[in-house]
């Protein structure tokens, strides 16, 4: 971190992760003028998402950060981490094992926990049924995959401004990107299952405001059903028709879902309704 003497202007070099938070006592070495320097607090970030290559790619982008990035990918380590650490922010998997994402953002902000939330999409691709989300379930930002790179840490910056970020913005991701791996041992219906799983999670980012008021007038199928058909073109793309043709993975999926937003949005109102 470089700080000006406010006297003859000439630059000093403080390490910013040794002194993060701490009210310092400078010298200047060319003129000698005394003054006092608060070097803002680290970032402390939590990134929870089930993609090693995600994870890897978010550490790389962070790695000269001043701060610490602690990661999981499952919802209970998720919230074990919670409970122990108090955090700046929350990169948050949509698809995360174990939770929905409406659910732990829900838990966080009942805690009245202040840290930011930032969603992640699960699967990697640019341009399937996607467009600005119009919500994001209270969380306070969402960044695509292909823009970790390039636009995470000036998000960071925005999202935290009071603290100590010296990591810079690099070039943008090229190309679509690769789509998530599935478990290579897992059987063919548990690579369905979780791929549906996926997809419907990054449906429901996008689509927030359509699962809301298909659950509330019922027709959810036919309000998605755009983005049900490209969902479907991306899971055949993956698993063997012969395999699709024994259930609608995605439907039960969006199902399942849609129950625990159902039973979310019930309770939000009888809080409402004191």
């Amino acid at each position: 971190m470089i700080i000006v003497c406010s006297r003859c202007r000439v630059k000093l070099r403080i390490d910013a992760a040794r002194y993060a938070g701490k009210n310092l006592s400078l010298v200047c070495r060319r003129c000698g003028s005394k003054f006092s320097y608060s070097v803002p607090p680290s970032a402390k970030i939590l990134l929870a998402h089930g993609e090693p290559e995600v994870c890897r790619t978010i550490l790389e982008v962070c790695r000269q950060d001043v701060g610490e990035i602690l990661t999981c990918s499952d919802a209970e380590m998720t919230r074990k981490l919670l409970a122990r650490h108090s955090f700046s922010a929350l990169l948050l998997d949509v698809a995360l094992p174990g939770v929905f994402p409406f659910q732990l953002i829900e838990e966080v902000r009942s805690a009245g926990d202040p840290l930011k939330i930032v969603l992640l999409p699960s699967v990697y691709n640019r341009t399937a049924y996607k467009r600005k989300p119009s919500s994001l379930y209270g969380a306070d930002a969402y960044l695509e995959l292909h823009h970790l790179s390039d636009q995470l840490i000036p998000l960071l910056h925005d999202l935290l401004p009071h603290l100590a970020l010296k990591s810079s913005p690099r070039c943008p991701m090229n190309g679509q990107g690769e789509e998530r791996p599935l478990a290579v041992n897992a059987e063919l219906a548990q690579q369905a299952e979780e791929l549906a799983r996926l997809l419907i999670a990054d449906i429901a980012l996008y689509h927030q405001e359509q699962i809301d008021l298909g659950i509330a007038s019922q027709d959810l199928e036919t309000r998605l059903s755009e983005q049900l058909t490209e969902g479907r073109r991306l899971l055949a793309g993956r698993i063997p028709q012969i395999e699709l043709d024994k259930q609608d993975y995605l439907l039960t999926a969006l199902m399942r879902f849609s129950a625990a937003r159902a039973e979310e949005l019930r309770n939000e109102r009888k809080d409402s309704h004191g």
